[in-house]
This record gives C-alpha cells, structure tokens and sequence, in this order.
C-alpha cells in the first residue's frame, strides 16, 4: 500500500471511496461530510485493511514494528 501525505481540497472527499481517521486508539471511518452521508460509508476494506496491521504492530506480534513496542509490566 502506498501512502502519501498532504492537504487535500474539500472536493476529493465527496468522491473518496473511503474516509477514515485515526484517533487514539484505531482507524475510525467518517460517515459524514458536511452534514451529508459519505459515499465512502458503504466500503471500508482500506481501513479494515489498515486496522488490522495496527493492532498485529501494537501487540508486537510484527517484527518489522516491534521496536515501537514498549513493554508494560
């Protein structure tokens, strides 16, 4: 999966195929852009995608991002 950071225009969420943000503890999708549902709310494969990764990462069951990992006794 390629990422790219960068400010966007409000036009490219109405015609996103997901939206989604992270908050503390996940990836949480956005079902409503000004006042109006999101398209993007009937498909959340990226995220469900990306979620998955972040919780395999935080309970270091990935060697790739363990050494983001601090034990907690």
């Amino acid at each position: 999966m390629t990422v790219q950071e960068r400010s966007i225009d409000r036009t490219e969420l109405y015609l996103a195929d997901e939206i989604f943000c992270r908050s503390g503890v996940q990836i949480v999708p956005i079902t409503k852009i000004d006042f109006g549902a999101s398209g993007a709310a009937s498909s959340d494969r990226t995220r469900k995608k990306i979620m998955d990764l972040y919780f395999e990462a935080v309970h270091g069951n990935l060697q790739k991002y363990r050494s983001w990992c601090v034990k907690v006794y």
